[in-house]
């Protein structure tokens, strides 16, 4: 007998020496079942962050990329806020080759072309015009009719300015000083008007409420 043999004779007689027992048949199938239940348990966390990523993300998109939690500007407000030009004191806005025109603290200045050649600007006076109401003149030459005037009462992106001539409606430009001046001006090129043509003017809110109106005969 070697050794190999000796040996595997030393192992049988060791484990007949052993006591035999029951099988542990419950204690593995309540452990494969714990084992389960933290499978699951895991499988739905995860099932859970993957649902909930993507609507943090939204979130983050709706809030900008600024991060400042301002909401994006709906298109209708950006195109109601062009209607509206906003300048510094002296800042020059051209309105045709001829023609150019800037507000300053006491008003509203405009260069046009006069038969006499002269560039002095006309003014309107802010001081002139009654608080919460609005004034216009007219300046012609053969190319048409520029309407300009202040209405005096607080501009916002959404003041519209209306020209009514006749049957025909024309859009301002509104222009303010930045800051609170609590006024603006407004301008409108007609090419098919007179300067002798009566005028209805109304200052507009955003939800077409009428601010201010005027209807008189344009100066010249």
């Amino acid at each position: 007998m070697n050794y190999d043999e000796d040996l595997a004779t030393a192992l049988k007689q060791v484990a007949a020496d052993l006591p035999v027992g029951p099988a542990p048949v419950d204690r593995v199938v309540r452990l494969g079942q714990r084992m389960r239940r933290r499978r699951q348990a895991t499988l739905s966390t995860a099932l859970a962050a993957a649902v909930l990523i993507p609507a943090s993300a939204v979130a983050a998109v709706s809030l900008g990329s600024s991060g400042s939690g301002t909401p994006t500007i709906p298109a209708a407000s950006t195109a109601a806020s062009a209607q509206v030009q906003v300048v510094g004191s002296g800042e020059k806005v051209a309105l045709s080759p001829a023609t150019t025109m800037w507000l300053t603290g006491q008003g509203l200045n405009v260069v046009a072309p006069k038969s006499s050649g002269t560039d002095k600007p006309d003014v309107m006076r802010v001081a002139d015009v009654v608080p919460g109401k609005v004034s216009t003149t007219a300046r012609g030459d053969a190319s048409g009719v520029l309407w300009s005037g202040i209405y005096r009462g607080p501009v916002t992106a959404t003041t519209k300015v209306i020209i009514k001539l006749g049957a025909r409606t024309l859009q301002a430009k509104v222009v303010t000083l930045a800051g609170k001046p609590g006024w603006g001006a407004y301008y409108a090129f007609d090419a098919k008007g007179m300067a002798d043509v009566k005028p209805s003017i109304t200052v507009q809110g955003a939800d077409g409420t009428i601010l201010a109106s005027l209807t008189k005969p344009a100066q010249k």
